[in-house]
């Protein structure tokens, strides 16, 4: 690093000693928090996606201690990996980081680099439960009724609505075990909150998990007219 380079690193970290102390005395409240905190999350989320989906977050989680049995990743849910291991890394960013001044301009390490690494520390645990959802509850049966799931309702005689039920099985049968158990406790009446204390997920992860789901459901049968 030349002598520029070192320069820009230490305003850097004089700009980011300065928030946190700001952050800290309001109590992590107000229109300047708020901006940094969405800009953080965004901008985590974005290194954090290319991480997952590079493989490269396997080999940082294994420079830390923490090795994981690296398999294939779906892009759609190495997305979702992605941002709950961002909404944990944010907690403990957060807690530990901020409130609990882990963080100091004395360790040297810029704020997005130490939230970025709170992320890597989460994934694991992320990881983890995604394995135990993918393999698991292999004996969770869907509900007969797709009626609470917004699907198609047939106004036709009894064949027409055989025909319509063998259409939405066969749509149904495309989904990951996942998505079907979110949609199975759905229909059952369970919120987002509830969902996604069960799942280990955020009401807003579950919400827009169950819309694509949904949407998968629904395109299936119009594909195959």
């Amino acid at each position: 690093m030349d002598s520029s380079d070192s320069a820009s690193a230490a305003d850097r970290l004089r700009v980011d000693g300065v928030l946190v102390q700001h952050f800290r005395e309001s109590g992590l409240t107000g229109p300047v928090w708020d901006q940094f905190h969405r800009k953080l999350l965004g901008r985590g989320l974005t290194i954090v996606a290319k991480l997952v989906k590079s493989g490269a977050m396997f080999s940082r989680s294994g420079r830390n201690g923490r090795y994981l049995h690296q398999q294939e990743i779906p892009r759609q849910e190495a997305e979702e990996l992605a941002s709950d291991a961002v909404y944990e890394g944010f907690v403990y960013f957060r807690d530990r980081g901020l409130l609990g001044r882990e963080w100091s301009v004395e360790h040297g390490q810029p704020l997005e680099e130490y939230f970025v690494n709170a992320c890597v520390l989460a994934f694991p645990n992320v990881y983890r439960r995604w394995q135990t959802r993918a393999h698991g509850w292999q004996d969770v049966r869907l509900v007969d009724t797709l009626a609470s799931l917004e699907h198609v309702v047939v106004e036709g005689t009894p064949e027409d609505a055989v025909i319509e039920q063998q259409v939405a099985n066969a749509a149904f049968a495309t989904l990951s075990e996942d998505s079907r158990r979110l949609l199975f406790l759905h229909d059952q009446g369970y919120s987002h909150a509830e969902i996604g204390e069960l799942m280990r997920l955020t009401p807003r992860a579950v919400e827009g998990r169950i819309r694509r789901a949904r949407l998968a459901v629904r395109r299936r049968p119009e594909e195959e007219r």
